[in-house]
């Protein structure tokens, strides 16, 4: 009664999906503590044939194991402790084959670069702002008019007393503007590497007649492998979960504002036209106390007005902030 009762639990355990694999493999049955039990007591006679792993009702060769109690099943793919995340058996290639059941999988995930996600582009205009003030007598003494340049390029006209020897100093500009329009980006991840896998699924066999034709068994998720032939466990990946989210700024460029012959210009235009009779003198220099001369004839003229056209040279930055998980795992048991 006792080996009866033995193959109903076994039996019951199997169906249930919860039994151990490398317990079975090693030829060891727990019990509940009672007297142990006589293995011996099968009222069958043993033959040496192999067992029909396939079918948990079966016991081929008359020892009272079925299907996969049987220790002539602990090779073989339907027995396996993971056999509910078994898809079948394949093999890994380096370049795509078109094999049959070809899917791209991966191993690591490469290293994630935001600078083409936070371009120049997202960076608001830079802005240089600053004053100019003109006197009506040379090295900055008598009256002075001072102009502070607009926010935008502009002409701004000038009201300064009639002088022979006039002057004008800059002040210093002061960067400011780029900020970014987007502070957050996401961005699709990218793998190390890609691996193609070459599958057979559903096939089942035992160990020794599987590693004929493929590597490895392959597994939803990551499985257990077994502890005989298929033993080497390798983890690949098909997809992420997320994204790839990059922190952007922006900043004013060195020397962004620094002055230079075009950005202010002092004319005797209220227009600030150029050529012809008009005179122009580029400022090209600051903090210095400059004579207004034109820049052709180098002769003196009083100003009416001043254009500005000074803007800051933006530069843009992108770090990691946050990068997603690899998913849909794959456990490849190997020779």
């Amino acid at each position: 009664m006792k080996k009866i009762n033995l193959i109903a639990v076994l039996s019951v355990a199997v169906s249930a999906g919860c039994w151990d694999f490398e317990a079975l493999s090693n030829g060891q049955l727990l019990t509940d503590g009672g007297d142990p039990v006589d293995l011996t007591m099968c009222p069958k006679k043993a033959n040496n044939l192999q067992e029909d792993c396939l079918n948990p009702e079966a016991d081929v060769n008359n020892n009272c194991l079925p299907g996969c109690l049987d220790p002539t099943c602990s090779t073989h793919s339907n027995c396996l402790a993971s056999k509910a995340t078994y898809r079948g058996t394949g093999s890994v290639r380096p370049a795509a084959s078109g094999c049959s059941g070809e899917t791209v999988i991966h191993q690591t995930l490469g290293a994630q670069n935001c600078t083409a996600a936070c371009p120049t582009s997202n960076c608001n205009s830079g802005t240089c702002t600053g004053a100019i003030t003109l006197y009506d007598q040379a090295a900055c003494a008598g009256t002075g008019v001072k102009v502070n340049f607009p926010s935008t390029q502009a002409c701004s006209a000038v009201t300064v007393a009639m002088s022979a020897m006039p002057s004008a100093k800059l002040d210093k500009f002061t960067a400011g503007g780029c900020t970014p329009k987007q502070t957050t980006v996401n961005i699709q991840p990218t793998w190390s590497g890609d691996s193609y896998l070459c599958e057979n699924k559903n096939q089942n066999g035992l160990f020794v007649d599987l590693v004929k034709s493929n590597d490895c068994l392959v597994f939803d998720g990551d499985a257990t492998c077994p502890s005989d032939t298929f033993k080497n466990k390798q983890t690949f990946f098909t997809s992420t979960t997320g994204m790839v989210t990059c922190t952007c700024s922006c900043a004013v460029a060195a020397g962004a504002c620094a002055i230079n012959g075009g950005q202010v210009r002092v004319s005797d235009s209220m227009t600030c036209q150029t050529g012809g009779s008009t005179k122009n003198m580029n400022v090209a220099m600051d903090t210095a106390c400059l004579d207004i001369k034109d820049g052709t004839a180098m002769t003196a003229f009083t100003p009416k007005a001043v254009n500005f056209s000074a803007t800051a040279t933006c530069q843009s930055a992108g770090v990691v902030a946050s990068t997603p998980n690899p998913s849909g795992q794959l456990t490849l048991c190997c020779k």
